[in-house]
């Protein structure tokens, strides 16, 4: 039998094949080049600083009344002039697949009113699609919303039934869409955080609320819509953005106060009492707490430790909870309670919000 080597050919009968040389090259550095400029790196790091510095990645933006537009569920619901909308990094725009100038751009996006668009933006990095939908509202229809409102909601006890009413009248009257939305949505929130007037909504359902009512009334610039805005920050304790949109009363002064606790100064409260100032149902802890800041010095003192109680209740959210102390512990200072002031101080020694001003209180106590 033959063995598998026999068939293996040595090579030129067993004689010596020449192999021919290999010419040595020397041994060159390892480089890096960028693939933007070709400029040559020494090492990787080197290169990768250069483009971090000199070939940022530029990422085109649709901006409107100084807003990022979301690239999905982006509605439109109030008009913008041409000078608000603003087009960055974009080397080439299309509206609904029809190239355009910047410009011209912002000047036809300005006329949209109604119907869902497309705006596509390309640089030399990247493109950016934005689906956006155009709702925007005549003043007849804003203003249906708002007779609705003061009709069924202003003054009235606020429940389901109710809610659902104000939402089908405005409906029957043509009421402007996104804004009857928004309305409605802080409604039910309300009505969820304190788990009345016949919600059928859980407590925590109130955030989605809330949340889904400032995003329909993003873009609306009308007395109740940033009233309600502004409310909603308050609840997330946004303080700096409620600020801004409240109107004044009851609701400016708490803004005012807690940002000021939030920026580590004292807050001395007003001289005499506020009123409310607005005509909108608020959840209880909101009304309660915005009332308490509303007081003279001489009467919060009294009234403290009715809100402080309320830290430990069930249905106070962390948020609320956080607030109450941050005015406890206000309250007391202003008093002269300092050692008390501590005491809440030290609840809110690893709060991102008021801690610098709590810390401060309970170094001033233990070097008096």
């Amino acid at each position: 039998m033959a063995k598998i080597t026999d068939a293996v050919d040595p090579g030129n009968a067993g004689g010596s094949v020449l192999i021919p040389e290999i010419p040595t090259m020397p041994n060159r550095p390892v480089t890096f080049q960028c693939d933007k400029c070709g400029e040559v790196f020494a090492d990787r790091e080197a290169r990768r600083q250069h483009v971090f510095d000199q070939h940022p990645f530029k990422r085109p933006q649709l901006l409107v009344g100084s807003r990022m537009v979301k690239e999905r569920g982006e509605v439109v619901a109030s008009p913008f002039p041409p000078a608000d909308w603003v087009v960055q990094q974009a080397e080439r725009i299309e509206i609904d697949h029809q190239e355009v100038a910047s410009r011209q751009a912002c000047r036809q996006l300005s006329k949209i009113t109604s119907g869902f668009h497309e705006v596509t933006l390309t640089s030399a990095d990247y493109s950016v699609n934005y689906h956006i939908e155009f709702d925007i509202p005549k003043e007849a229809q804003l203003a249906t919303v708002e007779r609705a409102f003061n009709n069924l909601i202003v003054n009235q006890p606020l429940e389901s039934d109710r809610i659902a009413q104000f939402i089908t009248v405005a409906k029957e009257e043509d009421g402007a869409r996104y804004y009857l939305e928004g309305v409605s949505d802080f409604l039910y929130g309300v009505l969820a955080k304190d788990q009345r007037g016949g919600t059928s909504l859980n407590r925590d359902d109130y955030t989605t609320k809330f949340h889904a009512a400032r995003e329909a009334l993003r873009f609306l610039n009308r007395p109740l819509a940033n009233l309600i805005k502004a409310l909603v920050n308050f609840n997330h304790n946004a303080f700096s953005e409620a600020e801004i949109l409240a109107p004044g009363g009851q609701v400016a002064i708490a803004c005012r106060m807690l940002n000021g606790l939030r920026c580590g100064k004292h807050c001395p409260p007003p001289k005499i009492r506020a009123a409310s100032g607005h005509n909108l149902p608020v959840d209880t802890l909101t009304a309660e707490i915005m009332r308490f800041c509303s007081l003279p010095l001489t009467e919060q003192w009294e009234r403290l430790p009715q809100l402080a109680h309320l830290v430990s209740k069930r249905l106070t959210t962390d948020h609320d909870r956080v607030k109450i102390q941050a005015l406890a512990m206000n309250t007391c200072w202003e008093a002269g309670d300092h050692e008390q002031a501590a005491g809440w101080a030290k609840k809110l020694r690893h709060s991102p919000l008021f801690e610098a001003l709590a810390t401060r209180i309970i170094e001033d106590v233990e070097h008096e």
